[in-house]
């Protein structure tokens, strides 16, 4: 019999510690690529959209249609990552996010650029069977390295964009970075199209139909009675609402209050990009050894300190310092995958991903207009707002990370049938 038949559905890829397989370099080399695609444009986007004669709240309406369009997508998202070929459903869902550049490029108000950010975001239907493909191929005891790789050729890409596509648009206007972007999507599109398929499509279905029958895994009802899973999903979603309500504001805020051109700004994004890459490399290692949620927890209250420098403290050096850090909340959500598994004893499938990306989505899909709004009264209010809640979600968190509530939570799931509470984990998991 094929050896491959013999693994347990959702045992963990058995390479040897500390190695990293290859699809997940090519992913890593993929999301280089679409990150520094994005990253021409993302910076210096909320600018862009106040050039075309949109006010601050069109512009957060604009974003509040990324999240939601991103909060529509995960549900299905997450049923397809478990029913099909989840390479082939990666590679589809990002050729459908790569035209979004060009209905940019013909914007001329606010309805063409939230047309072409839904269909960004839209296509993240695709990332819960991103998430699960690495969860596949991740080491065991190295899911937060191996999303910290992932994460990090993402804000790599990143780096040096934005200050490209400041000299472009001083010199053409931001018109032409949006052709260039789709230039970039379309390659990484072709890094995506080489990945193998991933190793759980070649277990035995009937055996994987019974076993999650019995512990519940795979749906979406047992996941929701998963207390720990649930408060983890609650935490870190008021984070994300902070965090996307400041988000669209960072560069208008450097724009309108300090006055800085779509240049400097674009160099600053490449600031929070630099920030991003190091972050999380650290956080990937610290999640390794100390868990996700404290690490994650502990994160969001660097953030925090963070934002309140970037407000207070005017003066280039500390904006900088400040920027660097800010590029940490980043850092901390491409490790916050790792926490799925974390609180689930075991191995996460597509659903486990799509139910988490659905409701950090789904309260952040308020934040930007709730933050487009406050900005109008005052431009520091939504940065106090946004503080406030992400401290209390970081520290949630991290209670939630400490060895005694786990611990406590391990000893409550031994105490309960299988199959009800906590999730067990899978066999060989």
């Amino acid at each position: 019999m094929n050896r491959n038949t013999q693994r347990n559905v959702g045992a963990p890829w058995t390479g040897r510690a500390g190695y990293v397989p290859t699809p997940i370099w090519l992913i890593a080399w993929a999301m280089f690529l679409w990150g520094f695609g994005y990253g021409l444009h993302s910076y210096l986007f909320p600018v862009y959209l106040r050039s075309i004669g949109c006010t601050p709240a069109q512009v957060g309406f604009v974003f509040s249609v990324s999240m939601a369009a991103m909060a529509v997508s995960y549900i299905p998202g997450g049923v397809i990552a478990d029913k099909f070929d989840r390479s082939r459903v990666m590679l589809f869902s990002w050729i459908a996010g790569t035209p979004s550049a060009i209905l940019y490029y013909f914007a001329r108000d606010y309805r063409m650029a939230a047309l072409g950010i839904a269909l960004y975001s839209g296509s993240l239907i695709g990332y819960p069977a991103l998430n699960a493909y690495v969860q596949a191929y991740a080491p065991k005891g190295g899911s937060g390295s191996v999303f910290g790789i992932i994460n990090a050729g993402f804000a790599a890409g990143m780096l040096a964009s934005p200050l490209v596509a400041g000299y472009i648009s001083e010199a053409r206007g931001a018109r032409p970075v949006f052709l260039i972007s789709f230039l970039f999507f379309l390659a990484a599109v072709g890094v995506i199209a080489l990945l193998p398929k991933e190793p759980n499509e070649y277990e035995n279905p009937a055996a994987a139909e019974v076993r999650n029958h019995k512990a519940g895994a795979n749906t979406y009802r047992g996941l929701v009675t998963n207390q720990r899973f649930m408060a983890f999903i609650c935490c870190y979603s008021a984070c994300a609402f902070g965090y996307y309500m400041i988000q669209p504001l960072i560069s208008q805020y450097l724009s309108d209050v300090r006055s800085n051109s779509v240049g400097i700004v674009s160099m600053l994004g490449s600031v929070m990009s630099l920030g991003q890459v190091l972050i999380t490399l650290l956080l990937g290692r610290m999640a390794d050894r100390k868990g996700a949620l404290l690490t994650v927890g502990g994160n969001m209250l660097v953030f925090v300190a963070a934002l309140m420098c970037f407000v207070l403290l005017p003066g280039n050096s500390a904006t900088v310092g400040s920027l660097f850090m800010l590029g940490g909340f980043m850092a901390g959500q491409g490790v916050a995958f790792a926490g799925v598994g974390e609180t689930l004893q075991g191995r996460a499938d597509g659903r486990a991903f799509g139910l988490f990306n659905l409701a950090t989505s789904a309260v952040a899909t308020a934040g930007p207009y709730l933050g487009g709004v406050l900005y109008s009264f005052s431009p520091i209010a939504p940065f106090f707002t946004a503080a406030a809640v992400i401290a209390a979600g970081g520290m949630s968190l991290v209670r939630q990370g400490t060895p005694g509530a786990a611990m406590a939570v391990h000893q409550a799931a031994d105490a309960l049938p299988e199959g009800r509470g906590v999730l067990r984990p899978r066999d060989g998991g």
